[in-house]
């Protein structure tokens, strides 16, 4: 009966540990899978956190960027406007510009003596105006009696004419622009009573074109040391 009872005993002492075995085994595995998703979940949300912080630092990258080249962009249009300024200055004629760089264009020139009267020719006659009193940014020529336009802009031209003592012809002048003839200035001078009329006109010129009088066929002018026939003009503003 002692026997029995202590095989039973030592029988139920092996059941309950093998129980106790199986119980463990049974929670190991899942102890052991928790700890995994617990590592895989704070991995997670630390690559998160680094992603955050990485675009939050593009996003400023991005911001420094566009105020450079807000800043650059600046910088290249003042850069543009001088060279287009250098450009412009380059371009004008050389001992022409003014004060602020707008060029320096006058010019007035007579008949000149010696005092006697000119004409009348057969054909309508180129007038030469020798005896030059300004010749600012030289573009009137002396030898030619033509004014040449450095600069596109607006000019005044001014011309006179005068007649004396004459009994036979009329007095004029023509004025051409480019082989047009734009300006007719005369006077009826058959009655010997010396006679002076003047004449202006605004023109608007480009660089190139040229401005110049005629005296027509059959008409007369006088001058001389006086210089009562005159050829005039400058430059109002360039365009």
């Amino acid at each position: 009966m002692t026997q029995f009872l202590r095989t039973s005993v030592l029988f139920a002492l092996l059941l309950l540990l093998c129980l106790l075995q199986g119980s463990i085994g049974d929670t190991q595995p899942q102890e052991t899978e928790d700890l995994p998703s617990l590592f895989i979940q704070r991995d997670i949300t630390a690559e998160l956190k680094f992603l955050r912080d990485l675009v939050n630092q593009q996003g400023m990258m991005l911001v420094e960027l566009q105020k450079m080249n807000t800043a650059q962009a600046s910088e290249l249009s003042a850069l543009k406007t001088e060279v287009d300024n250098l450009r412009k200055e380059s371009a004008e004629p050389k001992g022409s510009p003014g004060i602020t760089g707008r060029p320096k264009v006058a010019f007035s020139a007579g008949l000149g003596p010696p005092a006697e009267q000119r004409g009348p020719f057969n054909v309508e006659t180129n007038l030469i105006y020798s005896k030059v009193l300004t010749n600012i940014g030289g573009a009137y020529n002396s030898h030619t009696g033509v004014f040449t336009a450095p600069v596109r802009g607006v000019y005044y031209i001014r011309f006179t004419s005068s007649e004396y003592g004459n009994k036979n012809n009329n007095m004029g002048v023509n004025l051409y622009k480019n082989g047009q003839h734009l300006m007719h200035l005369g006077e009826n001078g058959v009655d010997g009573i010396a006679k002076h009329v003047s004449s202006g006109v605004t023109l608007e010129l480009a660089a190139g074109d040229v401005v110049y009088t005629r005296l027509p066929a059959n008409y007369v002018l006088w001058d001389g040391t006086d210089l009562r026939t005159s050829f005039s003009g400058f430059l109002i503003f360039p365009m």
